[in-house]
């Protein structure tokens, strides 16, 4: 019998027919063509919260397809096998002196999935993970594999792809020297912060914002390019280490136990905030930009208009009051800039990304609550987290949906790499 497929929050579970691990290009495309007729899922780390990886037939997983190909440094480009995990893929840019212009909140990733759900970190100067995309390379459904570079008008299709397309075996990223950030925190009241978003999202190159139920202030939080050496007290990585092996896994999901106490939520929600609430430090990029893994949760994420960012914010702060409901989780105030990206979230316009995050009883009517607090402003859901959209909803969002319909039909015209998931958004 066939391992089984859990994600990361325990969410999602399937077991495929059967489990491969290829570790080469020509071992994906073998496979691929060896199995005509299968529905085969790509399995990278598990780390979305949609089902769109679930595999039910053949799982492909890339965690063996990992590691750098190559480095430019005069063209500023990396070349990476689609199974690297983005943290592993830092470290090796890191110890020739590079980074990434930007990375996601969670660093556990692998690249392939990142690309395929738009994964973004905070900031209207750099787009989300799938923008940044040079080139890329994959394996279609008939075993062939393509290649799509810079120039080629198929690359805003493939570089947020949610799966559909092919087995993606290796991206071209863009890369820079590596650099270090200086994190400030200030507390805005909640009213206040909704009122100015537009503006507080163009005050860094870096800035995101966490509101925590219950309490008036939300944080904002800046990070600004600087020559600064490293900060010894507090040591970034120290405190990382502190963070996710001790608050993260012990102390925050012992407090999380006690929101099923309602009375309690409230002053556990505060007591939270005040831990938050750091000195100024400077780091490595990667290592600021990049939160500790917490306890297991639930995430939904909505895509909007920097425009209506405000009124979204004051919608969702007023249903967390009106319904009195038991969270304890950071609403999460992000920034992305415009792509091209034809299912990317943020195409079209500069976005505001909205996180609702739960773990308590009260999730389901928090989520349901939360879309419907949003009806009628131009929000997109985040692929890579629970989705509540349809075919007609997701025709609806993205203009250019009949495009990406016809390179699935090109690259993939027997469908085998769309699931039960895929067809739920895309349609058969």
């Amino acid at each position: 019998m066939a391992r089984r497929f859990v994600n990361w929050a325990g969410t999602v579970r399937s077991r495929p027919r059967e489990w491969a691990a290829p570790a080469l290009e020509a071992e994906v495309a073998e496979r691929v063509a060896a199995s005509p007729g299968r529905r085969i899922r790509v399995v990278g780390a598990g780390h979305s919260w949609s089902a769109l990886a679930a595999p039910d037939d053949l799982a492909l997983c890339l965690d063996q397809l990992a590691g750098l190909v190559a480095v430019d440094v005069a063209a500023g480009l990396a070349t990476v096998r689609a199974g690297t995990r983005l943290r592993d893929l830092s470290a090796a840019l890191a110890a020739r002196g590079l980074a990434l212009p930007i990375v996601g909140s969670v660093a556990a990733q692998a690249v392939a999935g990142l690309i395929a759900t738009g994964t973004h970190g905070s900031s209207l100067v750099h787009g989300n993970l799938s923008s940044l995309v040079r080139g890329l390379r994959l394996v279609d459904g008939r075993g062939q594999v393509v290649t799509i570079g810079a120039g080629d008008p198929r690359l805003d299709g493939a570089r947020c792809h949610l799966g559909a397309l092919g087995v993606i075996t290796e991206v071209t990223l863009p890369v820079e020297p590596a650099f270090r950030l200086a994190e400030t925190i200030e507390p805005v009241p909640i009213t206040r912060l909704a009122a100015a978003l537009p503006a507080i999202a163009r005050s860094s190159e870096y800035v995101k914002a966490w509101w925590l139920p219950h309490t008036r202030d939300a944080l904002v939080y800046r990070y600004q390019r600087t020559d600064e050496p490293t900060s010894t007290r507090p040591d970034p990585a120290r405190q990382r280490w502190i963070d996710e092996h001790v608050l993260h896994r012990l102390v925050f999901p012992a407090m999380m136990q006690l929101h099923r106490v309602r009375p309690l939520v409230p002053p556990l929600t505060r007591l939270v905030a005040r831990t938050l609430r750091q000195p100024r430090r400077v780091g490595p990029s990667t290592l600021m930009l990049s939160t500790p893994m917490p306890a297991r949760h639930r995430e939904t994420e909505a895509a909007l208009p920097l425009a209506e960012a405000g009124e979204a914010v004051e919608r969702t702060v007023g249903l967390l009051t009106r319904e009195r409901l038991a969270v304890a989780w950071p609403l999460e105030i992000r920034f992305v800039r415009a792509d091209s990206g034809w299912l990317s979230p943020a195409h079209g316009g500069d976005t505001c990304q909205l996180g609702a995050y739960s773990s308590g009883a009260d999730t389901d009517r928090y989520f349901a609550g939360f879309w419907r607090e949003l009806a009628g402003l131009h929000a997109r859901p985040h692929w890579g987290k629970e989705l509540r959209h349809g075919v007609d909803e997701v025709r609806a969002a993205w203009p250019e949906l009949p495009r990406f319909l016809a390179l699935r039909d090109a690259l993939d015209p027997t469908r085998r790499f769309t699931g039960p998931a895929q067809a739920a958004v895309l349609g058969p």
